[in-house]
């Protein structure tokens, strides 16, 4: 039997710390649950009214369809690079607080930057003997279905005229403004695509559109005691005007050419600050599994996240009802974040994680001592083995059959997903628009619910199902939520189908994530996790979008 001192040396080999001598925050994970709870509630405050607050800052719905587009194309690619730089630096919590600060900087610079200003849409009135009067103007598609859908919930359009009053034989030529509002029903107005060659003429845009005021004018005519009517020796032309809609984003023309540099600051800063939120995700998931003992438990700590985000989301909203104003978000955005970048701070990551990989050889070490003249020169191909061993690692990782079935798995569910996010919301506000905050409100508690009790349950789930099993059963839940979306007409009852979510997010992440962390190679969990979160919300969606 070999005695103490023959055994080799385990000065450098962490220890097992027995978890009933750790203390309470340790022991219950305590900290890692107020991580996840208050990442979350961050994403919570901002993330879902982002695109909201750049459409106020006067981007189309156009523009914003392209830049999300983008998105999910870098994020397939930066996802992994930091999952990689995490793994190989293994300095998880001090990555995922320098990416939480940079990413609270560049929303806060968004905030604050002026609006792109826009013109208003410039129209004419005119009259003839076969339309009477009329409106006509130019401008997007947007601006007859948007506000006019949203009819019944206040949105109405109006008219700032200038009368031409050379028209209007009682005024002795002096000029006479006048406020008129208007509908704009798809079967009172008449509309053409403009088909203009020239992209520098002021007066290209997309439709052109002839709104028939004739009883309005007539009706303000004998309320306010003046003529319009042309005269037989001049242009039917009577009068020049600017619409707006009551909310104001929903109508608006031509972009002054001076505001392209905040255009292009904003959708930058955007791409930027969107592709990092995402990325700690994994390093969130990275984060826990480094601290846990027992991967298993994963979703227990997870799902405080969950509670988190509809927390916040909801007293967000509400403190913005008192309020009104849009820099509440931010404000409690940067409060949320500075606490949860101190609080990861002290979360205990386990010793046997905290190490680097070995990838140097011990008698290259013991050479570069001993040889002082050519110690410069070792030091260098050390570093240079270190790279390439990494390196060959994650092509090799990513070379494994099961690897490549995991992450075929995550682009199948990233196309499912390009579906839900981020047009079931705008579809919902499509055909029920004066009802679409309170539907959308409803169905994210339903969501929240679902994704609480996944979270919950997640390890008794997998644990009776299996991986296989539960694979299949999250295809068939994206099906029963496809095909509710599909044949209910009433947006209520997708509460009802959107309890799916229980499968196809819940489940679904623990799963990946429990997969990623125990088929990728030691040292690449982080890396696999940020591939697979790449695949999944980068690739597959980008797939779709695309197509």
């Amino acid at each position: 039997m070999d005695s103490p001192s023959m055994l080799t040396p385990t000065a450098n080999v962490p220890r097992a710390t027995s978890s009933s001598s750790l203390p309470f925050v340790h022991r219950y994970y305590i900290l890692l649950k107020a991580h996840y709870f208050l990442f979350f509630s961050a994403f919570g405050i901002l993330y879902p009214i982002l695109n909201i607050t750049l459409r106020n800052r006067g981007l189309s719905n156009a523009e914003l369809s392209y830049i999300n587009v983008i998105i999910p194309f870098i994020m397939f690619f930066t996802n992994p690079l930091i999952g990689f730089i995490a793994d190989h630096s293994r300095r998880y919590l001090f990555i995922f607080n320098f990416i939480l600060a940079i990413i609270t900087i560049i929303y806060g610079i968004m905030f604050i930057l002026p609006t792109v200003k826009s013109r208003n849409i410039q129209a004419d009135i005119y009259h003839n003997n076969q339309y009477g009067y009329s409106l006509n103007f130019c401008a997007s598609q947007e601006v007859a279905t948007q506000c006019a859908s949203r009819s019944q919930c206040g949105c109405s359009y109006q008219a700032n005229c200038t009368l031409i009053d050379s028209l209007d034989y009682r005024y002795n030529n002096q000029m006479k403004t006048f406020v008129f509002t208007f509908s704009m029903n798809s079967k009172d107005f008449s509309k053409e695509i403009n088909h203009a060659t020239h992209m520098s003429e002021p007066e290209t845009c997309g439709i052109k559109y002839r709104v028939p005021i004739d009883q309005i004018i007539k009706e303000y005519i004998e309320n306010h005691s003046f003529d319009l009517l042309p005269s037989n020796y001049i242009s039917s032309k009577l009068a020049s005007c600017e619409i707006t809609c009551s909310i104001a984003h929903y109508c608006h023309g031509s972009r002054y050419a001076n505001q392209i540099g905040f255009f292009l600051l904003y959708s930058l800063l955007f791409i930027i600050g969107n592709n990092l939120i995402t990325s700690t995700f994994a390093l969130g998931g990275s984060i826990g599994f480094a601290t846990l003992d027992r991967p298993e438990i994963f979703g227990q700590q997870r799902v405080y996240g969950t509670i988190g985000y509809g927390i916040s989301a909801f007293l967000a909203s509400r403190v913005y009802q008192i309020f009104q104003t849009e820099f509440v978000y931010i404000i409690m955005f940067s409060i949320t974040t500075i606490i949860c970048i101190i609080v990861t701070s002290f979360i205990r990551i386990q010793p046997n994680k905290q190490q680097k990989p070995n990838t140097i050889n011990n008698e290259n070490i013991v050479e570069e001592i001993q040889t002082d003249d050519l110690s410069r020169v070792k030091v260098k191909k050390t570093k240079k083995s270190r790279s390439q061993v990494a390196l060959s690692e994650l092509l090799s990782m990513l070379k494994k059959i099961d690897v490549i079935i995991f992450l075929s798995l995550a682009f199948i569910w990233g196309m499912s997903f390009a579906i839900l996010d981020p047009y079931i919301f705008l579809y919902i506000d499509e055909i029920a628009p004066c009802q679409s905050h309170s539907i959308v409100g409803w169905i994210l508690l339903a969501l929240t619910l679902s994704e609480v009790a996944a979270f919950f349950l997640a390890e008794r789930v997998l644990k009776l199902l299996g991986t296989n099993l539960s694979s299949i059963i999250i295809f068939l839940a994206f099906s029963i939520r496809f095909g509710g979306y599909y044949f209910i007409r009433n947006p209520y009852y997708f509460i009802y189908t959107d309890t799916t979510h229980f499968f196809n997010y819940g489940i679904l992440y623990v799963l990946m994530s429990q997969q990623a962390d125990a088929i990728a190679p030691p040292g690449l969990s982080g890396t696999l996790q940020g591939v697979a979160l790449g695949t999944l919300f980068g690739l597959g969606i980008r797939f779709v979008l695309f197509v």
